[in-house]
């Protein structure tokens, strides 16, 4: 396989598939966390290191599971733009919910770092070496789908 026959490939199966992987099991980590605070031992551990405060008060869990809703749908929106499972509705709204999710996740991966300001040090962290830069990624990712699906 030339070079942009592994190019063509990635953009394919790879990207997609392995930013639907990562956006359904954040989507699940999600929704455990509206009824649990795994892996954290308590309450204030979890919203120290995974909401940013440190008042111990989780939030809610039908915003939670709204949350986790999203992601679960962006993975499926992404396979469905990328015609690695059946498609519902047109074509041109699923393009346009694929560069929405490109959109919002980059916003939260490069507005995140504004979330520091104020927010618990264990927050601040993982949001800088982990949360921002995975979220830029995916929002990256996502961008790569959604051209590739315009060129189709």
């Amino acid at each position: 396989m030339g070079s942009e026959g592994e190019a063509l490939y990635m953009v394919r199966t790879v990207v997609p598939v392995g930013l639907a992987v990562v956006l359904a099991a954040v989507g699940v980590l999600h929704f455990v966390w509206a009824f649990s605070t795994w892996p954290m031992k308590d309450t204030v551990t979890f919203t120290k290191t995974i909401g940013g405060s440190d008042d111990g008060v989780m939030p809610s869990a039908p915003s939670t599971v709204l949350v986790g809703v999203a992601l679960i749908g962006g993975a499926v929106l992404t396979l469905m733009v990328n015609e690695s499972i059946p498609a519902i509705g047109p074509d041109w709204l699923r393009l346009v919910g694929m560069y929405g999710l490109a959109a919002v996740l980059l916003a939260r991966g490069l507005g995140g770092y504004f979330m520091n300001s104020g927010a618990a040090v264990e927050f601040q962290r993982l949001n800088s070496f982990l949360y921002s830069p995975l979220c830029v990624v995916l929002g990256v990712l996502g961008g790569i789908v959604a051209v590739a699906a315009s060129r189709r």
